[in-house]
């Protein structure tokens, strides 16, 4: 999946030529076309609670699988989420079922500033004659309204010091522009923050800040039920991601994407809520075991990076690509995206432990292991 900061200008830096970039998306657009976008698609929506509906929603690609959308009904018709632009009809569809259509939601609450939970909403603000209010954490509030945060420039430098070679970039670049195209920005009417009260269809929720996957990721828990609605912070079959924050002001993100979703994990098992409902896959019933299996991947990857540094110091790039000797294909300039991704933000975390220090040589970042002396 698309970190939507990245939905970046293709023109703008390092001299590509149009040609180029216009062969790369063609080669990415097969992505996209080789899924179910276009196929005559099942709606499915069921009622998982009274007056609270999930809404399942197509998605590009394998993982992290269709979109969780939740509508809840009564005297604050309420909708979590909204998938891509491209599935708007099938939101539409799925409502419609239920009774309700775009005019009748009254609030649209956004878990985060991803391109499948907040692709759509613009399209339901404006048949809703823009009565229905745009809900976000006001931190991933300027990614649904730009679709950025930060410039092309910034992400250069960053790619640069990870050790990225520049075909990469240039394909990147590619891969941003046709993934655009699964989302329209929307304004944000009213930011949320970390414990705030908000009514959805008939139940009262409350806001648990939860950055780790973005920097304004939310869940949304109604405590009376016992049920948390948890975004992506929180998926059955899969590890979320915990994408790198990228600084528009300094080229290393300061932010520990892993460390700080580690630490939201921990806030929501205090809750001990009795389901969750994730943006993703099916229901989890047993977060201790879910958390555990986060733990377990989190420190057997640490062990791998590890086992790579000491070999020797290398770039970011490098250690990903002996990490992940797999990646490649038509998704590769993506996957080299999530990989550099995941490397960097372990690495964050092993320095901030006293395991690894960094230098940079040439313009490009290397790590190696602390001396134990």
């Amino acid at each position: 999946m698309l970190a939507t900061f990245l939905h970046i200008g293709l023109y703008a830096t390092l001299g590509h030529t149009k040609q180029a970039v216009e062969k790369a998306c063609k080669n990415i657009k097969i992505i996209l076309c080789d899924h179910n976008m276009k196929r005559q698609i099942k709606i499915r929506c069921e009622e998982i609670y009274p007056h609270i509906h999930r809404i399942i929603l197509p998605l590009p690609g394998r993982q992290p699988g269709p979109v969780n959308a939740y509508l809840f009904t009564g005297a604050q018709t309420t909708l979590l989420d909204t998938g891509t632009s491209r599935t708007a009809r099938h939101l539409e569809e799925s409502l419609r079922q239920i009774g309700v259509g775009f005019p009748d939601i009254d609030r649209i609450i956004l878990t985060h500033g991803h391109i499948d939970h907040y692709g759509a909403a613009r399209r339901v603000v404006g048949r809703s004659s823009g009565r229905a209010v745009v809900s976000a954490h006001w931190e991933d509030r300027p990614v649904i309204e730009s679709g950025t945060e930060i410039s092309n420039r910034q992400f250069s430098k960053f790619y640069r010091l990870m050790g990225v070679p520049l075909v990469f970039e240039l394909l990147f670049y590619g891969v941003g522009l046709v993934f655009s195209s699964l989302a329209e920005n929307c304004r944000v009417d009213l930011r949320l923050s970390d414990g705030e009260k908000i009514q959805v269809g008939n139940y009262e929720a409350t806001i648990i800040s939860t950055p780790g996957h973005t920097r304004g990721s939310i869940c949304l828990y109604l405590e009376k039920e016992g049920i948390l609605f948890s975004g992506d912070h929180i998926l059955g079959h899969i590890t979320p991601n915990a994408f790198v924050m990228l600084e528009s002001d300094f080229d290393i993100p300061r932010r520990m994407s892993q460390v700080e979703f580690y630490d939201s994990l921990r806030k929501i098992e205090s809750l001990a809520p009795r389901i969750v409902y994730p943006a993703h896959g099916n229901p989890i019933t047993d977060l201790s075991e879910t958390a555990a299996m986060y733990r377990e991947q989190f420190s057997l990857r640490r062990g791998k990076i590890l086992a790579i540094l000491k070999k020797g110091e290398s770039t970011v790039y490098r250690i990903a690509r002996r990490l992940f000797p797999e990646i490649g294909g038509k998704r590769l300039p993506l996957e080299i995206f999530l990989a550099v991704s995941e490397v960097f933000t372990h690495l964050q975390a092993l320095e901030k432990d006293g395991m690894v220090v960094p230098h940079v040589r040439r313009g490009a970042r290397y790590y190696s292991l602390k001396s134990q002396d």
